[in-house]
């Protein structure tokens, strides 16, 4: 197979580019007005969830962002100058389109069946109705509680460290804007390996790992159409292709 032309490696990456700006913008407003710390018990949760009006809107912005970037990062780790760094890419997008897949369905149920629930069982004057629904909100919600870790730790968390290495490993990238996600992946994956293995990890690691993580696609984003008009990187990656 002929290696791809100078064109078509700026073309893709450009492309990958604008994905992921777009997709670190959705992120970074969405983490902007998500709530953090979420109860983990079922009332509160669906009290939380009925007061808020704009929710699932807010959890569609979240599965657009998403598909951006999971896009635009795949697309991204096409074009690293550099046999380990592209190396790595191939890992780091199996890993964040795994992840990102398992997110989607997370969001869905947050943002969609939960709110249902919620809004129903907060409406309910009946006490018999109102305990069916609350029953049905609370086998959704530890169905949401149980993706939590792959979120965490797969997507936003093992994923980002492995393409943030990548991308630090890369010439055709400024260093520290791969160690970024590895800093902020790392303490996604601290948050989601606690969750799974159930044991306490501060909330104040989950809150700058996530923001960390929901930031990167801007900086990243601009890094990558940057990258796209350097010729040198593109020469070094279409001359190990």
């Amino acid at each position: 197979m002929d290696n791809p032309t100078f064109a078509e490696n700026r073309a893709e990456l450009r492309v990958g580019s604008v994905a992921v700006l777009l997709g670190g913008v959705g992120a970074f407003i969405a983490n902007l007005f998500h709530p953090h710390d979420v109860p983990h018990q079922t009332e509160a949760l669906l009290r939380l969830v009925a007061a808020a009006k704009h929710w699932s809107q807010l959890h569609f912005l979240i599965m657009l962002s998403i598909v951006l970037l999971v896009c635009g990062l795949a697309m991204l780790t096409r074009n690293l100058a550099d046999p380990m760094a592209r190396a790595l890419g191939v890992l780091g997008r199996y890993m964040v389109i795994l992840g990102g897949a398992v997110y989607l369905v997370e969001i869905m149920i947050d943002g969609f069946a939960t709110k249902f629930f919620a809004d129903r069982w907060s409406q309910a004057a009946d006490p018999a109705q109102k305990a069916a629904l609350f029953t049905s909100a609370d086998a959704v919600a530890h169905v949401w509680f149980a993706l939590f870790p792959v979120f965490s730790g797969i997507f936003i968390g093992l994923a980002f460290v492995v393409i943030g290495t990548a991308v630090a490993c890369s010439k055709n990238f400024p260093r520290w804007i791969g160690l970024w996600g590895v800093l902020g992946g790392s303490f996604c994956f601290i948050t989601g390996l606690g969750y799974g293995l159930r044991f306490s990890v501060p909330l104040l690691i989950w809150i700058a790992g996530v923001t960390a993580g929901a930031c990167w696609g801007i900086p990243l984003g601009l890094m990558m159409w940057r990258a796209s008009s350097n010729d040198r990187g593109l020469q070094a990656k279409v001359g190990r292709a």
